[in-house]
């Protein structure tokens, strides 16, 4: 598993091509999330269910980083190429650019 920190993920997003995975709850998601980001809670992961592979990099997301880290050494466990982790989550997110985050209309 690598690691990136927000901002060096946001920089080599595009030219990595990466694919972002959210791993938080349905309603953490729901709440607020990185433009883009899928979501694929870890919870399902821990019951067995794999989201479908295709040919991009992944890169795990969650509130803070511990949450994708674990999905990240669950998802290589099952036969994922290498997992980045984004350190500091989508805490970090909203930390670096505001503009990044889509928040739920209230």
């Amino acid at each position: 598993m690598k690691e990136l920190t927000y901002p060096e993920f946001a920089q080599q997003r595009t030219a990595q091509n990466f694919r972002l995975i959210d791993v938080r709850e349905q309603d953490e998601y729901d709440d607020v999330h990185v433009q883009g980001a899928e979501h694929f809670a870890l919870s399902r992961i821990r019951d067995g269910e794999l989201p479908e592979q295709d040919s991009r990099p992944i890169a795990l997301i969650c509130r803070s980083g511990g949450r994708s880290a674990m999905a990240a050494q669950m998802l290589e466990a099952k036969g994922f190429a290498e997992t980045t982790n984004i350190a500091g989550g989508t805490l970090s997110a909203i930390e670096a650019s505001p503009e990044h985050v889509e928040r739920a209309k209230r």
